[in-house]
């Protein structure tokens, strides 16, 4: 009978812990009730979107929460801040997206919500911005990966500092120069993507190119800070004396009295005061100093064993620098310049029934308000 009651007693008071543990939802604002009735959105949906980190969302959830961060946040820097700082915590992940089904080179999907890495999370989170539902989050997110627009392994933006930029004028601009002026570091890169395409079974052939490309050196950094926005994209340039490239993205995030970055990196999204990783960045490229001449010493032992003897030891890579960064600044209306003679928003979503006109709420009011 003890036992019995024991058991039972046990029962009721984990119970009671599991319900004490569960996250309460928030109180709405008036603000937030206005917005969610003027939208058709139920406010118990939309206190649970607000109450959990994005990358726990659903597509359905996406398609509700985008329209309210248009309704509700107007300016596209605010709601980059808003979405990247709600995917704090996303684990992390390399490698995350391909082009399946539309091709099979890389079987990987066309998005991921719950994971991402560095490049996937800045992709994802300005494709959110400028959205207003989940199908034009998808259709822009394919814009911005993919050059004109067009899925295919050998149209996606796969060089940071040669294809990026280049295809994406419509939503952000080359700042670097600006901030640094006549100090910027320069750097020539031979671009082959025949031969990197090649290495990876894809059969596309096309002549080399070159670019000279320029980054703000490691050093300089701490006197540009004051001039970062919100929204601004970090490039960060890694490398050796003879190969540099983009390595790394995020984002700038400024509050009153302090300059963040924010990105993806193992094991998940986080914001650090750029200071910090400035200065973090630097006392590692110290470490990899050392460790470096001993690579050289080794390297060169290795090399003459090889002329010497018929199997050959392998060479060992030597640590890359951060050397420094790059910074894109946002269009005021990138969606506005897709549309003029030269650029066009090509992915489309088809719908179910094309004759169909949308006639829900959210879709009435936010014609009103998109550009």
């Amino acid at each position: 009978m003890k036992r019995k009651v024991l058991t039972v007693l046990t029962v009721l008071l984990m119970l009671l812990l599991s319900a004490g543990c569960e996250k309460k939802l928030p109180v709405l604002s008036e603000s937030q009730i206005a917005a969610a009735d003027t939208l058709g959105i139920g406010h118990e949906q939309l206190k649970a979107m607000i109450s959990k980190p994005l990358h726990a969302f659903t597509p359905a959830e996406i398609d509700l929460y985008l329209p309210y961060l248009q309704y509700t946040i107007p300016g596209l820097q605010e709601r980059v801040k808003h979405l990247a700082r709600k995917n704090l915590g996303q684990p992390y992940e390399i490698y995350l997206l391909g082009e399946y089904p539309v091709e099979i080179y890389d079987r990987q999907p066309l998005y991921c919500l719950e994971k991402s890495d560095c490049v996937v999370f800045c992709e994802h989170t300005l494709a959110m911005a400028l959205a207003h539902d989940w199908q034009s989050f998808f259709a822009v997110l394919q814009r911005i990966r993919y050059r004109d627009g067009i899925i295919g392994y050998t149209t996606r933006n796969h060089y940071g500092e040669y294809d990026w930029p280049r295809n994406n004028t419509w939503l952000a601009q080359n700042i670097t120069g600006d901030l640094a002026g006549g100090r910027l570091a320069y750097d020539t890169v031979k671009v082959d993507k025949e031969n990197f395409f090649r290495k990876r079974g894809v059969p596309y052939s096309l002549p080399e190119d070159s670019l000279v490309w320029s980054y703000i050196p490691l050093e300089i950094m701490p006197e540009i800070l004051d001039q970062l926005e919100t929204g601004d994209i970090v490039n960060v340039v890694r490398g050796y004396k003879d190969n540099k490239w983009v390595g790394h993205y995020g984002f700038v995030m400024t509050d009153e009295d302090e300059v963040y970055f924010l990105h993806s990196t193992p094991p998940e999204v986080i914001q650090q005061p750029f200071r910090e990783v400035i200065d973090a960045a630097a006392a590692s490229n110290l470490e990899k100093q050392e460790k470096n001449a001993e690579i050289e010493i080794n390297n060169k032992a290795i090399k003459a064993y090889n002329e010497s003897h018929e199997e050959k030891k392998p060479f060992e890579a030597p640590e890359a620098y951060t050397l420094g960064y790059r910074f894109l600044r946002l269009e005021d209306n990138p969606l506005e310049n897709l549309m003029n003679e030269t650029q066009e928003l090509r992915i489309g979503v088809i719908p179910v029934q094309p004759e169909a006109v949308k006639t829900t709420k959210r879709d009435s009011v936010l014609r009103g308000i998109m550009p």
